[in-house]
């Protein structure tokens, strides 16, 4: 006997089916424990019952095959770090990173970090797994080393072989801070256990800190850039974090600034006033895209962690990780082309309802190339913009906007992308922009949609740096024919 119970997991359905005997005393118990006497409408509805010549069980469900594989393949899951928090392939950037904490915490003076590099590269996962790993709220070999009973947050960091230093530790993402000036605000109230007041500027939390001066204040601004470029009415937006970064120079506090940001340029076009002296400019680490080879040994290092052999083929995973590294060497993008495709073999396999002992399909090159062909290129502009929802439309019409006119016929940069989009909102006065990481997304959905290209280059100016560029990728009578149908869209042709 066959049951299969609907519970709406599995894309937009998933299966889970139970086999059991044809036996009527097992029938009954089983059917006792589905529906429970009394309780009926907070029991899943038992549907799709037939018999079967002798007791079978599909391999689909949370324990199969594929949902073990797509599990690894998500961006959240672990994989084997060996002796230290360190990201595969990344190394160079753990060493440098620690070896600024363990400098900065043993001066007790303090000092500034930035954290750079495109999306998808490990800046802030890398910073969580030191976070996480190196900074303990109990040392068993000193137990008398106590943390300052006033704040929140503390832990202890390890300096030297036989040295602890007491820190107070917070990360902050910047997208949920609407006013830059709140920042001062936000770091007081994430160390302060009872505040008589919040911090209104760097003065009052320069002040605070001087409050305990055997701890480490350690500030990590993920999104670092969201400050600046999301409040561009705000003229002293840049001036509130570039006080920020003062504080971190000040010799006699022990404040230890760390900001993480996407943009490559960040420092030259927000912070310039800090190259005026040198002692001021904080320490840069790069987190370059991936490599094709580098997205091959992480995938493959993912997939050892399950007792089984891989479900994917080797030469599929090197063609995925080609596209994706020559595209935007985005790792997270990589996943999502291999768990679709895992997605795709799984649904072949329950159409032909494979049985428990029956082998494994294997994820092959092809159907990973039909994967990337279904997201890519091979549509009209028609059929692609069909698929995308309002605000994905609006984004792409606002390029579209840009390079309609004399000056922009060339890729420009997402940050510029991004401060013409709000702008052209803003003087439209109908639909609120989008914050700055929300837009980034979906500019990258719209390059999976085969809408925009984004590439990286160099910036323009006396410094040059590696930047992303985007530019629309549509037929231009074609778009212009489906946006004009929307009402709300045609005025931003």
């Amino acid at each position: 006997m066959t049951i299969s119970l609907d519970n709406g997991l599995f894309g937009s359905r998933k299966r889970l089916a139970f086999e059991i005997c044809e036996d009527p005393q097992t029938v009954k118990r089983f059917q006792g424990l589905v529906t429970p006497p009394g309780s009926p409408e907070k029991c899943m509805k038992v549907k799709n019952v037939k018999v079967s010549a002798s007791p079978k069980r599909l391999n689909f469900g949370p324990g199969s095959a594929y949902s073990r594989t797509k599990a690894v393949l998500q961006r959240c899951s672990k994989v084997d770090l060996g002796p230290q928090p360190c990201l595969p392939t990344r190394d160079a950037q753990y060493s440098e990173i620690m070896s600024f904490l363990k400098q900065s915490i043993r001066s007790e003076h303090g000092d500034s970090l930035y954290v750079t590099g495109p999306p998808g590269t490990g800046k802030t996962a890398q910073l969580d797994l030191i976070m996480r790993e190196k900074f303990q709220t109990l040392v068993l070999e000193q137990p008398n080393l106590q943390p300052d009973q006033g704040l929140l947050n503390t832990s202890f960091f390890k300096t030297s072989n036989t040295t602890y230093q007491s820190v107070a530790m917070v990360s902050i993402n910047c997208i949920a801070i609407s006013n830059a000036e709140s920042i001062f605000a936000k770091i007081h109230y994430s160390f302060a256990k009872q505040p008589s007041q919040f911090a209104r500027n760097a003065d009052d939390l320069q002040e605070f800190m001087k409050l305990h001066p055997n701890t480490t204040f350690v500030v990590i601004l993920d999104e670092m850039d969201k400050l600046v470029t999301s409040t561009l009415q705000d003229t002293n937006a840049t001036r509130h974090i570039f006080d920020l970064f003062l504080l971190a120079k000040m010799p006699h506090l022990r404040f230890v600034l760390i900001g993480i940001a996407n943009s490559l340029d960040m420092k030259d076009r927000f912070l310039s006033r800090l190259n005026l002296r040198q002692e001021l400019v904080p320490q840069t680490i790069s987190f370059a895209p991936y490599t094709a080879e580098q997205m091959f040994e992480i995938v493959m290092q993912k997939l050892k962690t399950l007792d089984m052999e891989p479900i994917i083929q080797p030469i599929a995973i090197k063609f995925a990780a080609k596209r994706c590294s020559g595209n935007t060497g985005d790792l997270r993008k990589l996943f999502d082309i291999l768990r679709s495709s895992v997605e795709t073999v799984e649904l072949e396999s329950m159409k032909n309802r494979r049985l428990a002992g029956a082998s494994v399909n294997k994820v092959t090159l092809a159907h990973v190339a039909k994967v990337f062909s279904t997201l890519h290129n091979n549509f009209s502009t028609k059929s692609r913009i069909s698929r995308l929802n309002m605000q994905q439309r609006l984004v792409l019409c606002s390029l579209v906007h840009r390079e309609r006119s004399e000056i922009f016929q060339t890729h420009t940069s997402l940050d510029d992308a991004y401060e013409y989009y709000t702008k052209l909102l803003h003087q439209k006065d109908t639909i609120s922009p989008l914050e700055r990481n929300e837009f980034l997304e979906i500019c990258n959905a719209l390059e999976t949609c085969g809408v925009v290209s984004i590439i990286q280059g160099k910036s323009s100016g006396k410094t040059r740096h590696v930047v992303k560029f985007i530019k629309a990728n549509v037929d231009e009578k074609e778009f212009s024919d489906e946006i004009s149908k929307l009402a709300s869209l045609k005025t931003y042709l």
